[in-house]
């Protein structure tokens, strides 16, 4: 008996018992997603094509026990929860992490999925790597702070950010997270501004492809496990939790094998350590 996408992806995060479309379910599937489907970005970085297609994304996160990059992610989302009975739907955001100052409106390159119940929409997003809310946060509550497990969000109007109006055309909300007693922007988008199929290949070919790409420059991986979020850029391996910090630099071939497979949970069976070890070392040279 052939299994629907939702019921691997319940299967692949350890949701056992009966399910319902509820806040206090959705709450319950992020967190477990986050342990158990690590966002990465292998294949852009060693130029292998990424298909946006269901099935072969549920076939690479849910069955073959690999990584994904938010198009990927929140595209199996998607399927997923209106698979079990929520109204969802994908958008675009624009990526302010990191970058303060911009000179232009970046790209529309993050894919997050929202949920709506009971008339509220609720953002759910596993795939932004180190910066991952942990937890479902409210759109109904604008300026207001926002728990997760680890780190506090937040929402705010993008009239309200330091970035030129110029830099956010079309967006409405900007994601802040509170990191070190300063609340960082992180990314911005429009719950009102559509998704077309075509939005998603040209966000997916530049992420994927482009030299300018964060994504085709840098490995990055990441997982929330036991109240702690780790993550690996490049060759430096970083854990964050509500007990501190800690950072280990890999140096061989055999650091990143047993990182990914131990600490991704990833299979490692069909990765060219090699030219990832070389890739690595010459961008970091």
């Amino acid at each position: 008996m052939n299994l629907s996408i939702s019921q691997r992806y319940l299967k692949k995060i350890g949701f056992n018992r009966e399910f319902s479309p509820t806040l206090e379910n959705l709450q319950e599937l992020l967190s477990l997603h986050v342990q158990n489907i690590p966002f990465g970005n292998l294949a852009p970085f060693l130029g292998d094509e990424v298909l946006l297609d269901p099935q072969v994304i549920a076939d690479k996160l849910l069955d073959q026990g690999r990584e994904g990059y938010c198009l990927e992610q929140s595209t199996l989302t998607k399927i997923v929860l209106n698979e079990l009975g929520f109204e969802t739907f994908n958008l675009l955001g624009r990526v302010y992490y990191q970058n303060m100052k911009v000179e232009m409106a970046p790209t529309r390159t993050h894919l997050v999925t929202i949920v709506k119940i009971d008339g509220i929409l609720y953002l759910y997003d596993p795939g932004f790597g180190g910066m991952t809310p942990a937890g479902v946060l409210s759109l109904n509550e604008v300026n207001a702070v926002q728990q997760t497990p680890l780190e506090k969000f937040r929402l705010i109007d993008v009239k309200d950010t330091d970035i030129p109006e110029f830099a956010l055309t079309g967006m409405k909300f900007m994601l802040q997270a509170y990191v070190k007693e300063i609340w960082m922007n992180v990314y911005a988008f429009n719950p009102e501004q559509a998704v077309a199929e075509s939005d998603l290949i040209l966000a997916n070919w530049y992420v994927s492809t482009s030299p300018k790409s964060v994504f085709t420059q840098n490995l990055m991986f990441s997982i929330i496990k036991n109240n702690e979020k780790t993550s690996l850029n490049n060759n430096v391996l970083r854990t964050h939790g509500k007990l501190g910090s800690t950072k280990k630099e890999l140096v061989t071939i055999e650091d990143y094998q047993s990182t990914l497979k131990s600490v991704f949970n990833v299979n490692i069976e069909q990765i060219d350590f090699l030219k990832v070890f070389n890739k690595i070392n010459n961008s970091v040279a």
